[in-house]
């Protein structure tokens, strides 16, 4: 499967050697080394990865050592000997970048995740490295849209109906990411700040998604950090 790298999110988050990327490239390795050999396609040290064990919580944690996180979704750091890491498939990736003190951030945020803070928990977490809000930048990576993310009345109702459209039967439509950046600008996230890449994985054969796939669905990383040269 090609591999996928977007450059313009190292340009878009505008920081000399910060390097921002996605891939669902099948490597020939085994499933523990993807990451290694990812992060060795970007040119980052493969043996300062960041791997939070996914659990689709709200959990957000400031990271100041590489390893794996148990029961982790969103990882903060202010060390740029790091490289941050998480798994996707259809669930938004988010990247933040405090351009000012130089803070990322990786977060993993499905509807569970979303409607039980982690939105509000990334920001707090980047918060106690000093960062402002309006010096913030975000991307929301590849990940389900509009389109094709249909749910039932009982998540339906975690929302606000102003997210959501008509779809078959009883069922709704989600603007996940109108949710996330709604809650991105009330918490003073400034909206020219934030970008949506608008790529929906469930649409395209370019992506792995659970929705499409299920239980045979692969998985996409996304990774940040600090290049050294």
């Amino acid at each position: 499967m090609q591999k996928i790298t977007w450059s313009d999110y190292s340009s878009y988050l505008s920081a000399k050697h910060l390097i921002a990327g996605f891939t669902n490239q099948d490597f020939q390795y085994s499933f523990s080394n993807d990451r290694v050999e990812f992060a060795k396609l970007l040119r980052l040290d493969s043996g300062k990865i960041v791997i939070p064990k996914q659990v689709h919580s709200n959990n957000v944690m400031i990271c100041t050592e590489a390893g794996k996180i148990i029961d982790t979704d969103g990882i903060i750091t202010n060390n740029k000997d790091l490289i941050l890491s998480i798994q996707v498939a259809d669930c938004i990736p988010i990247y933040l970048y405090d351009y000012r003190n130089q803070n990322i951030g990786l977060v993993h945020a499905g509807w569970r995740g979303v409607n039980s803070g982690i939105v509000e928990n990334s920001i707090n977490k980047i918060k106690e490295l000093d960062s402002n809000p309006i010096d913030i930048k975000i991307l929301l990576g590849p990940s389900i849209k509009k389109c094709c993310f249909e749910i039932g009345p009982d998540v339906a109702k975690l929302f606000d109906n102003k997210f959501q459209e008509s779809g078959r039967g009883d069922r709704t439509r989600l603007d996940l990411q109108g949710v996330v950046i709604d809650k991105l600008v009330n918490l003073n996230i400034q909206a020219e700040n934030i970008i949506d890449i608008n790529k929906c994985t469930c649409c395209s054969d370019q992506y792995h998604s659970y929705r499409k796939d299920g239980n045979t669905a692969g998985r996409m990383i996304a990774m940040m950090g600090w290049r050294k040269d």
